[in-house]
């Protein structure tokens, strides 16, 4: 049988194994379709960071929405991670990544583009805002889980790192740069027509994605498929596969400290230090840029160190520091400088760490089961790491939001558990991937 297209791209052919000087800056500058990729990539995801501010605060300035119908609107911007995930994960195998992808950007980008729409138009109503924020979760959880299954289809197994990499770092630059450019843009124009730069952003990475060379077919054949049967295959392999185990593992822990972190944080700078927000939200995006770097270096750091060496230190680092937010005290300017610091590391650390185990994941799993990996992955992930907030916000009515800072530092510290438990640590470089995609492809069919 002829060879899958995808399966070709993972496996660098025998005329190109000679060894060539390293460039600089990366390998993958030379790859077209990848650069189309991250380009478009990296010009939504500033543009996402726009509407992470415009939307919340058009629900406040403009509908007047109260702390309640808010929070209703954050929550129905996540759950879509809870209710669609392990479905669209097996739609994900079963039909051309690529294509899923432009139509989830166009649909974004044309449900972005309807608030401005309607709030000049005098259209808009509080309960048009929570269905078309519901929907644009949908179509991201549906592009989310393509770009991961999409990457190592575009990128060599040895370059996966450095890809992972770009994308992760302009993420995080977005992270520090969009609020502020977001800030600027609502002042100038309004919460609802700001929103016309993200939908004008979708529209370029449509345009970028459309242009991307690669001839896909399916990862896994469509046809009469049994459903539950897929979906449990995708759990069953994070159970079965011991890197996936420890990563998600690892992961879940880590989402449910920083959820407590951050919330009780929140409360704590506000309330009891009595810190403005604008002081706050330059101690988040300062720290910040801890997360630009680390998933900057990612790529260095583990050609030059052991692959499992390096997670480790990284994980070591995103989660110890968080005992700098509780025994902060003296001047103010000390305080700050800790928390910065603490901060700093936090993210720099898991820049690393995050980089490096999507990485992991992506080479040991077999390409015919990346989106259900991937959905499944996210799921225990997006499961599992908004119940701190919930969690945080019990134990600092309870028992004060200085001692619930020490337990979210303590319950960082335990997600090291599972992965220092685990082989990663002793891996010297990524295990090989699986060869075995075109047999099971074969056999299933």
């Amino acid at each position: 049988m002829t060879g899958d297209p995808e399966d070709t791209d993972r496996v660098p052919p025998a005329a190109d194994t000679a060894p060539r000087p390293r460039r600089r800056w990366g390998e993958l500058w030379g790859n077209g379709d990848f650069m189309k990729f991250w380009v478009g990539e990296t010009v939504s995801l500033f543009g996402s960071q726009i509407t992470a501010l415009a939307v919340p605060l058009t629900a406040v300035l403009v509908l007047n929405a109260s702390p309640n119908q808010l929070g209703l609107l954050r929550f129905l911007e996540y759950i879509p991670f809870l209710l669609f995930t392990l479905v669209f994960g097996v739609w994900v195998d079963r039909r051309r990544r690529r294509s899923i992808m432009l139509v989830a950007n166009a649909a974004r980008g044309l449900l972005v583009g309807l608030v401005p729409v309607l709030a000049v138009t005098g259209s808009l109503h509080l309960w048009l805002l929570y269905a078309i924020t519901f929907a644009v979760g949908v179509f991201t959880v549906l592009f989310d889980l393509c770009w991961l299954s999409l990457v190592p289809t575009i990128v060599p197994t040895e370059h996966l790192v450095e890809g992972n990499s770009k994308v992760a770092t302009t993420a995080s630059a977005a992270d520090v740069a969009g609020p502020g450019v977001a800030g600027v843009l609502i002042q100038a124009v309004g919460a609802p027509k700001a929103l016309i730069a993200d939908a004008l952003s979708y529209v370029v990475s449509f345009v970028f994605l459309l242009t991307l060379g690669i001839q896909e077919s399916p990862a896994a054949p469509a046809g009469r498929r049994e459903l539950r049967r897929e979906i449990s295959e995708g759990l069953a392999l994070i159970v079965r596969e011991r890197y996936l185990l420890a990563t998600a593992a690892y992961g879940a822990i880590w989402n449910f400290a920083v959820m407590i972190n951050e919330t009780v944080f929140l409360l704590y700078a506000v309330r009891q230090l009595h810190y403005s927000p604008g002081l706050i939200g330059l101690i988040f995006a300062m720290g910040a840029v801890g997360g630009v770097l680390g998933a900057a270096l990612a790529s260095t750091v583990s050609r030059r160190f052991p692959f499992g060496r390096v997670v480790s230190v990284a994980a070591v680092c995103a989660t110890v520091p968080a005992y700098l937010f509780p025994a902060a005290g003296g001047p103010e300017a000390a305080m700050i400088t800790l928390f910065v610091v603490g901060f700093f590391m936090l993210r720099g650390g898991i820049g690393v760490a995050n980089v490096l185990t999507i990485t992991l994941r992506q080479t040991v799993t077999p390409n015919r089961m990346l989106g259900r990996m991937n959905a499944s992955m996210r799921m225990i992930l997006f499961g599992i790491g908004p119940l701190g907030a919930i969690v945080g916000g019990l134990l600092g009515t309870s028992i004060g939001l200085h001692p619930t800072l020490w337990v979210a530092a303590t319950v960082f510290v335990l997600s090291l558990v599972p992965l220092l438990a685990s082989s990663i640590p002793r891996l010297a470089a990524l295990p090989p991937a699986p060869q075995d995609d075109e047999v099971a492809v074969a056999v299933d069919s």
